[in-house]
């Protein structure tokens, strides 16, 4: 493999590490603002209803602990039962599926580019 080729697939290799890493920072940052939401909004149970309603909003809550798996699927689904389970969940897909996702993608796009460039230059050096 020449410089220029191992220079481009360096390049493209940190290309692929920054974009699944922007995706996974997003991600975890969604993922830290629905935890404050969820916060948020229990605060705002306990001052507009009472420590009963907060007590009430636990509890049910808290009945509906789900697998990892179905917490992502049920916050997308609209399904969630806390406030900051939509938030949580769109973070969650983020940082397990969608940045590992990329990383694939972009992965096979990098070596597909790496294949097609050194088959299209076998022809040349053939003549």
């Amino acid at each position: 493999m020449s410089n220029r080729n191992h220079a481009a697939t360096a390049v493209s290799f940190q290309f692929v590490l920054i974009v699944a890493a922007v995706v996974a920072i997003t991600g975890c940052a969604l993922v830290i603002f629905g935890c404050a939401f969820e916060a948020q909004g229990q605060l705002d149970l306990l001052r507009a209803s009472g420590p009963a309603a907060l007590d009430t909003y636990l509890a049910h809550v808290g009945s509906h602990q789900l697998s990892f798996a179905a917490l992502m699927v049920a916050s997308v689904t609209g399904h969630g039962y806390a406030y900051g389970a939509f938030i949580q969940g769109i973070g969650l897909w983020l940082v397990f599926a969608l940045a590992p996702l990329s990383v694939v993608l972009l992965t096979a796009a990098r070596w597909f580019a790496v294949r097609d460039r050194s088959t299209s230059l076998r022809p040349a050096m053939a003549h």
